[in-house]
């Protein structure tokens, strides 16, 4: 059963959560070592020697008879992740060659209505504990998506009133990308509760972008290790609740190149259609006895605007051509709560499950994992 929190974050809220994640992840960086240096010296060893190549300190871990509850050192995990953003454009200009188009077409103009992105994708991950309270692992991901973009151009004069708006245009542009990243896991546990902190930082390969786009993600999770069987000591649930924060570091902006008339396969025709007939109802009030002057003049005024308007963007081809395009795009909401368990079948075998959904993220993830040891020279 899933938890669904609906919730939005000011920014202010965000950067507060950012310190608290920040903060946490050192003090569970500084806990178990803390632990150990106090009480390694008041333990009586163990004779049995740790096996295993990692973690280091495992020897200790082992002389003090809790080596039973460290994971196998190595992981191999196969996760599906599908996520779904909205984003919001910032900055965004057009050029044809070394001509700027941005006086005509930009972001003001095209007057986006919504922007979001879909991903699908299989993610494989390799890890190692390399402390007893610390694992790191890389990833790789092969994912499949599409963006979906909404948008209404409109132009307005000098006054701020609009002249010229188009109907609404809305297309999924589609995409494959591949991703890879490393990260580490802090984690602290007392009496079969746990707390753990994650960071990791991945970069994003995609065809429509020439750019990689880097990506954060920091995130904190509480649970409660429940065993499910008396004979079975490994075989456990563990739920959580946690809170993740994720955005893209670095952006600075990207650039690509695009047909906007392979995207919005009508709007070179609409704008041109729009255009002349807002032109010659302009004209039949100006050639209208009753309207007044300055009424006239106001719409002659517009005429010629839309004119200027509708030859720089035929002689451009900015409708009909391939255009190059800078863009720079930041997530809408940061900030998500999340729910999720690990089923632990036996020490080779883990089942992970994690959910969230929030007005403007939503997340999902499934995976295997399989672990397993690497045993010290002349220990079979």
């Amino acid at each position: 059963m899933y938890l669904w929190i609906n919730y939005y974050l000011s920014n202010e809220t965000t950067l507060t959560i950012m310190k608290l994640l920040t903060t946490l992840f050192i003090i569970i960086l500084s806990l178990p070592y803390q632990t150990y240096a106090q009480e390694l010296n008041t333990v009586e060893k163990d004779s049995t020697v740790f096996p295993y190549v990692l973690p280091i300190w495992g020897q200790k871990v082992q002389d003090r008879g809790m080596a039973d509850q460290l994971q196998l050192p190595f992981g191999v995990n196969l996760n599906y992740v599908n996520s779904y953003m909205d984003l919001e454009i910032t900055e965004f200009g057009l050029s044809l060659g070394d001509r700027d188009l941005s006086n005509i077409v930009n972001l003001e103009t095209l007057n986006f209505q919504q922007v979001s992105a879909t991903t699908n994708g299989i993610n494989l991950r390799a890890d190692a504990w390399v402390l007893p309270f610390m694992n790191v692992y890389g990833l790789f991901s092969s994912v499949t998506g599409g963006t979906q973009v909404s948008l209404q151009p409109t132009w307005k004069d000098a006054t701020g009133e609009v002249i010229l708006q188009l109907p609404e245009f809305s297309s999924n542009v589609g995409f494959n990308a591949l991703t890879y990243g490393f990260g580490t896991t802090l984690i602290f546990g007392w009496n079969n509760y746990f707390l753990s902190t994650d960071f990791n930082y991945s970069r994003t390969d995609t065809e429509l972008l020439k750019k990689q786009v880097g990506y954060g993600t920091l995130s904190a999770r509480a649970g409660y290790r429940i065993k499910l069987s008396n004979t079975n000591k490994d075989f456990f649930v563990a739920p959580y609740l946690g809170v993740m924060y994720r955005d893209f570091i670095g952006a600075e902006g990207n650039t690509g190149d695009i047909g906007l008339d392979e995207v919005f396969p009508d709007l070179d025709a609409t704008f041109n259609e729009t255009v002349d007939a807002k032109i010659a109802n302009n004209e039949e009030i100006i050639n209208d006895p009753s309207t007044s002057v300055t009424e006239k003049i106001k719409l002659q005024a517009q005429n010629q605007a839309l004119k200027t308007i509708e030859n720089t963007v035929n002689e451009s081809g900015v409708f009909s051509t391939e255009v190059d395009y800078t863009i720079q795009k930041e997530l809408v909401q940061t900030v998500t709560f999340q729910i999720g368990l690990n089923l632990q079948i036996n020490k080779n075998w883990m089942v992970r499950g994690e959910y969230s959904l929030s007005d403007n993220q939503r997340f999902l993830l499934t995976g295997l994992q399989y672990r397993f040891g690497i045993n010290k020279k002349g220990i079979k």
